[in-house]
């Protein structure tokens, strides 16, 4: 039995006690039916509050109160259209949110058309992305107690991390993404974990940042490029070619090899385009960022 639903019963359970011991001690007081709502009008006539609101004829106006149930309705079509996100919200355990779940196979899914932006972090342990066979977004491979899925029904971004890296460390958490799917936003994030990709990722605006992981993705399209790379390691593909991008690039200690070229320690410049409508800005503080393209 879920959580709310125990908290539930056992509110209802004192409410009920509760009020039938309040009721028999009024019965042995002397109190009545007649002789509460004989005293409920005398009250009501002396509110002016009360009054405002309604007048003095109020048990006729709250009775007449059709639009009650329209609200309900309406209500009711809310959390419709939200795909009851208030149920899964309130009921579901573990870190699932707004999506589908299956308990036969522990997965969970969404239609890749819901979802704008994505966002993945890999805290600790391994995250890998692969191409996906239908249109869907799949999640699996771990207890959902163990990770993170939260889709946020306004802004349609879905946020999926993993941080325990001592349960069920040999387990990876895959994900699956519609070869076809092309994002708003991508993030992919590695702060002490590893998370490799397959397959093509497409998003207007992507941003690669490692803390002291490990980023792999096997081919990336973006128009708008950020890597970031501070202590661990970050290889990446990109679709076509160097002079395909406006390239700014930034390294400090780390190591850099753009498109075979090595840029090694304290060097700051642009390469590629500069006049490209496709950017890539690169900082690379005492990491390894390797990056690759797809044609020479």
């Amino acid at each position: 039995m879920k959580k709310f639903t125990k908290i539930a019963l056992i509110t209802a359970l004192v409410m009920l006690v509760t009020g039938g011991i309040l009721t028999a001690g009024g019965i042995l007081f002397g109190a009545s039916p007649q002789a509460f709502m004989n005293g409920l009008e005398r009250g009501t006539k002396n509110n002016s509050v009360f009054n405002r609101w309604f007048g003095n004829h109020w048990l006729e106006r709250l009775t007449e109160l059709d639009d009650l149930d329209e609200i309900g309705e309406d209500w009711e079509d809310y959390w419709e259209d939200r795909g009851e996100s208030w149920i899964r919200d309130w009921s579901d355990e573990t870190g699932i949110r707004n999506m589908d779940w299956s308990d036969a196979g522990e997965k969970a899914s969404i239609d890749a058309s819901k979802v704008k932006s994505l966002y993945v972090t890999a805290e600790a342990g391994e995250i890998r992305i692969q191409p996906s066979s239908d249109e869907k977004i799949w999640i699996s491979g771990l207890d959902p107690s163990l990770y993170v899925a939260d889709m946020d029904l306004d802004t349609k971004e879905l946020t999926i991390s993993r941080s325990d890296s001592s349960v069920d460390s040999e387990k990876t958490l895959l994900i699956r993404i519609p070869q076809d799917k092309v994002f708003e936003e991508l993030y992919l994030n590695s702060s002490a974990g590893n998370l490799e990709t397959e397959g093509k990722l497409a998003a207007k605006i992507c941003d690669m940042d490692v803390a002291a992981g490990n980023l792999e993705v096997e081919l990336m399209e973006a128009d708008d490029s950020t890597l970031n790379c501070n202590a661990g390691r970050l290889k990446i593909k990109f679709t076509g070619k160097l002079n395909d991008y406006a390239a700014d690039v930034s390294v400090n200690t780390g190591a850099l090899d753009l498109g075979g070229e090595s840029i090694d320690g304290f060097h700051d410049g642009t390469f590629g385009d500069l006049d490209s409508d496709k950017t890539m800005d690169i900082d690379n503080n005492a990491g390894n960022i390797r990056v690759d393209f797809e044609n020479k």
